[in-house]
């Protein structure tokens, strides 16, 4: 009979990056739709890196634009809570970015450790909004939007709480007069409202949404707007916010995807919301600030919502 070859699987250890052999992989931290995160350690410094790979089809569509996009954006940055392109490389078939690494997400790091109030506490989390709102305001005080902010996208170390915004490839700069964008932005949870009713003019106050959502869901440990569709997304956010009109979102009955029959919701208030979830001790006077900052960041009208320059002061 004859034999069977016996094909061993390939380890992670033996992964090959463009940068050759003086890389080794530790791990693979994730996928996306144009490639994969790893975890990979310099062989002669031990050192720990993030090799983004980016598969490329030179035939149909060569270089990505989202990857052109990120690329560009991340060399045209340097701040310490954004994260840091190290390196790249590309080939015919793939680009691979050197990226800093951070031991977990935001999403990893509430998962962890949301259960130790010794360590998750207000203090934690003033700390890491600290932080997203100073990337967040370097952002756009360069015109960039960032378009996809979400835990999955804020990396932090838990041993120092040093906290950098990553993953640019829904970012874009932006310019004045605002020029209609994609509305195909941001995952649904994080979205803004307008977004969802069809605007496609939008600036900062779309990153200010996200910001306003990922402080929310660090207070109550959870999404405080969790939809299935973007319709109960919608109506999840009109019932806390109230079904929007032309005084608290001038123009909606214009906006392509607005619907008259829409249910009317009265607005109960984010502090509401939150107050009646939250699971992070702190006296009444810390509450009211906190309150009173996210009901700035998630006002239905982007044009009033708060900036992220405006925001940093009241979390100093």
């Amino acid at each position: 009979m004859e034999k069977k070859e016996v094909r061993k699987k390939k380890s992670i250890k033996d992964k090959v990056f463009i940068s050759g052999k003086n890389f080794m992989g530790l791990e693979k931290l994730g996928k996306g739709t144009y490639g994969s995160v790893y975890k990979a350690q310099k062989r002669d410094t031990s050192e720990i890196f993030a090799i983004k790979k980016i598969k490329l089809d030179v035939d149909t569509e060569g270089i990505p634009s989202t990857a052109l996009r990120e690329i560009s954006i991340l060399k045209s940055l340097n701040h310490p809570n954004v994260v840091r392109i190290l390196d790249l490389t590309l080939s015919e078939k793939k680009i691979e970015l050197c990226l800093e690494y951070c031991p977990l997400d935001l999403r990893k790091f509430m998962d962890q450790h949301k259960s130790n109030p010794k360590f998750y506490n207000l203090n934690t989390i003033k700390t890491i909004l600290y932080q997203i709102l100073r990337a967040t305001d370097h952002l756009h005080s360069r015109k960039i939007l960032h378009r996809d902010l979400k835990p999955q996208n804020i990396l932090i170390c838990d041993q120092t709480l040093i906290t950098k915004i990553a993953d640019f490839g829904l970012s874009r700069v932006y310019s004045i007069p605002i020029r209609p964008y994609t509305k195909e932005v941001l995952t649904m949870w994080y979205r803004a409202p307008e977004l969802m009713l069809g605007l496609n003019q939008y600036s900062i106050g779309l990153d200010m949404w996200s910001v306003g959502c990922i402080f929310g869901e660090l207070l109550i440990k959870m999404p405080i707007f969790a939809g299935d569709s973007e319709f109960d997304q919608l109506m999840k956010i009109f019932r806390v916010l109230g079904t929007p009109n032309e005084h608290s979102l001038p123009g909606c009955k214009r906006f392509p995807d607005y619907n008259p029959d829409f249910p009317l919701w009265a607005p109960i208030g984010i502090d509401k919301l939150i107050k009646e979830r939250i699971e992070i001790k702190m006296d009444e006077e810390s509450l009211c600030e906190a309150l009173d900052l996210m009901k700035k960041m998630l006002i239905m009208d982007p044009c009033r919502r708060i900036s992220a320059k405006e925001a940093l002061s009241h979390v100093k």
